[in-house]
């Protein structure tokens, strides 16, 4: 017993040893969803060089605002420290690094080199790029923190590294003697308090031959320090052929002396290959946390590169003090606290997959982004619904609290339950004049049981979210023993009710009164809906599919309704979402009729298919989304990533199930994209996937078995996953309309029958 033990431990090891040699860090793409702009949405991401949550990323700059980097773009203008979570949504904290050779240029467009992509490598863990306008090639790798880096610069009597500390207000100082820029930048557009900034701090491995500083373009030579709402400072030297510089910043949102603590932590006397070599080794750590088999390489770069985006947000946001705790700037009220605080993250996106996959193979830092939750609750009064890095007047709903009711039901309750609660409770209840806090429209939900169009915009979708989350603060109330509070809460969660029309077959606004707005069009959007038409938004019920279905007339008429989802004409109206057009124009693209993948609201909606027991139309639809709306390429995305939801649901969906309803746990099957799949989970078990005969047409399950048994229910639950188990599937060309048929099959929900 005790031998075969130790052999079955061997064999583990030696196993996972073998993932990790194959370097799986190295089929991440980080240009995947580059190819993006304000009217085409294939991503909308930047390069991010970046440690797993890293607090501060490194990107390539092409652009000033928004997009920050572009793939048609052919000139960059700095190696840029950025925060940003989205383009929609302007970045904070931000400066740049930009060598120049010949004739000092400061201006940031002016100062911009050609490149091109056969010169340029984008890794997680490394950058490098040819800047053909001044002959130098420019590298970095990144740390939780910092960055490092390296310089190649050709034989030059003027060779300069500029740093732009960006607008909104920024100061700079050299210390000639010391090798050493410090200085902040308070661009901002977060909502934070006013002492807000990004401090930094660069030390150079040279001398410098001059420097100085600019205000506004106007260069001042030999100046040591510089405020004003643009600053920057530039050093000079004497280069010869392929001379090579290095360059260490260390950043902190609290101060300069932190900034260079964090420095000294995470880069101190390393060079810049042994900084790259952890870099790799880290990303490359958990990466191997996931290993497919029976796939192409295509399709590696398609699931790592999302693995790796899911790694992205929520961003650390704390830092180390001189005990070795935890502390941080509060971007809430300006003061510095113990504990820990994560931020960069959009509740409305991330709710749906990304969090339910940090349950799985991130417990742990799950916990530790909730506490940093309720200690922004205990900071500003509120959770926030979008927080970048304090509250972001940003999307609907309180997700907070599917997120917390997730981890709880899921075991993870390392963070303090009750104070978790009462902002829940407070979000639900309390009604707020501030933007980013709390639910707008609450006091109509509250006494209409749902919230007026002709009050409010984005009522539908505020109403069918608001119905969800009091669903998740129901959970919890009734799990703490508060029995009134789960009545009221439980009864408001059936509000979705009130805003289904029988007569059109959809979720429809309705006016104060009572009456549905006119005109009506299921195609049009915005208006009563957020980011989407009644087309999308009819199906957000996570918690009830079974009451959903029973408004829609049954299973067969449920089901009738998803499929003309899919069959539809691809038309739209624009509405009221003008500045949305790419992800109207994704869907039209898609060829799937009215669903589209771009944005998040129909993310749950193919899987809805095992409701109403035919699973196999889940299984097809399924599989057309991964085979062709996700590719390994700048254009690999068909919308908004969003902070790693995009690729979450990729993620899920690869291993072949998906979270309909975060808040309960268990997952909806769908269709596995692999023949084999292994997640090596936390507590050091593992729960593999394995698909027999499966192809790309052979993507239709016949049978299933758990743990060698056969299983026919469309689900699986959490704890058969984190327990560590096997999930077994035969796959076919052809739907076995036996499998998963039986109403003892369907998964969760509020509504039994």
């Amino acid at each position: 017993m005790i031998k075969t033990f130790f052999q079955g431990l061997l064999f583990l090891m030696i196993s996972y040893t073998l993932i990790a040699k194959e370097n799986l860090e190295n089929y991440v793409n980080p240009l995947i969803g580059t190819d993006s702009s304000y009217k085409l949405s294939n991503g909308n991401t930047y390069p991010s060089i970046s440690l797993p949550f890293g607090m501060t990323a490194w990107t390539p700059q092409t652009c000033e605002k928004h997009w920050i980097y572009t793939y048609k773009a052919d000139s960059i203008q700095g190696l840029r420290a950025t925060h940003q979570p989205s383009p929609w949504i302007a970045d904070y904290g931000n400066f740049s690094i930009m060598p120049v050779v010949g004739k000092l240029r400061v201006d940031t467009r002016d100062r911009a080199s050609n490149f091109s992509h056969e010169n340029e490598k984008a890794l997680p863990y490394y950058y490098r790029v040819e800047l053909e306008r001044y002959n130098v090639k420019a590298e970095l790798s990144p740390t939780t923190r910092c960055s490092f880096i390296r310089l190649t610069f050709p034989k030059s009597d003027s060779s300069f590294v500029l740093i732009d500390a960006h607008p909104e207000g920024s100061f700079v100082k050299i210390f000639p003697e010391e090798n050493k820029i410090v200085g902040y930048t308070r661009s901002n557009n977060g909502g934070t308090p006013d002492n807000f900034a990004c401090y930094f701090v660069a030390v150079f491995d040279k001398a410098f031959m001059s420097h100085g500083t600019w205000s506004s373009g106007v260069i001042q030579l030999d100046s040591i320090d510089k405020k004003s709402e643009h600053v920057g400072a530039f050093v000079k030297f004497k280069t010869y052929k392929n001379e090579v510089i290095h360059l260490k910043i260390g950043t902190s949102f609290i101060s300069i002396k932190q900034a260079e603590k964090n420095l000294k932590n995470e880069i101190g006397d390393l060079s810049f290959d042994k900084i790259k070599d952890r870099a790799q080794k880290v990303w490359n750590k958990e990466l191997s946390k996931i290993q497919i088999e029976g796939c192409t390489d295509e399709q590696k770069v398609i699931f790592y590169t999302a693995f790796y985006r899911c790694l992205l947000f929520p961003r650390v946001w704390y830092e180390i003090d001189d005990r070795g705790n935890p502390y941080h700037f509060s971007p809430y009220d300006g003061k510095i606290y113990t504990g820990f605080m994560y931020t960069d993250t959009g509740f409305w996106d991330t709710f749906r997959a990304v969090f339910p996959f940090f349950t799985i193979l991130y417990p742990k830092r799950d916990a530790e982004i909730i506490q940093g939750l309720i200690n922004a609750y205990d900071e500003g009064g509120w959770f926030p619904k979008w927080m970048s890095p304090g509250y972001r007047d940003c999307m609907i709903g309180t997700h907070v609290a599917s997120v917390i009711a997730d981890a709880y039901f899921k075991g993870i309750r390392e963070f303090d339950v009750n104070k978790a609660y009462e902002a829940m409770v407070k979000d639900a209840m309390v009604i707020s004049n501030q933007g980013g806090r709390g639910r707008l429209g609450i006091e109509y939900f509250k006494n209409l049981g749902y919230v007026p169009a002709d009050k409010i915009g984005e009522a539908v979708s505020r109403t069918l979210e608001f119905a969800y989350d009091d669903f998740c603060v129901a959970k919890m109330a009734k799990e703490l023993g508060k029995k009134d509070d789960y009545e009221l809460f439980i009864n408001r969660s059936m509000n979705y009710k009130n805003v289904f029309d029988k007569s059109t077959g959809f979720m429809r606004g309705r006016k104060q009164d009572g009456s549905w707005i006119e005109p009506f069009s299921p195609i049009e959007w915005g208006g009563s809906y957020t980011e989407g038409c009644a087309w999308h938004y009819s199906w957000s019920v996570q918690h009830d599919i079974q009451g959903l279905i029973n408004l829609i007339g049954g299973k067969e008429a449920f089901s009738r309704k998803l499929d003309a989802l899919f069959s539809n004409p691809p038309n739209f109206k624009v509405g009221s979402y003008r500045h949305v057009i790419h992800e109207m124009t994704e869907m039209v693209q898609a060829n799937m009729g009215q669903y589209a993948h771009g944005n998040e609201p129909v993310h749950h909606v193919i899987y809805l298919y095992n409701y109403s027991s035919q699973p196999w139309k889940a299984q097809k639809w399924v599989r057309k989304v991964m085979d062709e709306l996700y590719g390994p390429d700048q254009d690999g995305l068909c919308g908004d990533e969003d902070n790693g939801q995009m690729s979450a649901w990729y993620i899920f969906s690869a291993l072949g199930f998906y979270p309909v309803c975060p808040g309960e746990p268990f997952y909806v099957i769908g269709s596995p994209k692999f023949s084999k799949a292994t997640v090596h989970l936390p507590n050091g078990k593992t729960f593999i996937v394995e698909a027999h005969n499966n192809s790309k047409s052979n993507r239709f399950i016949q049978s299933v078995k758990l743990n060698e048994k056969e299983y026919t229910k469309t689900w699986i639950s959490h704890s058969a996953i984190v327990d560590g188990s096997k999930l077994e599937f035969v796959m076919g060309p052809e739907p076995n309309k036996k499998w998963g048929n039986s109403s003892e099959d369907v998964p969760f929900s509020l509504t039994k029958e």
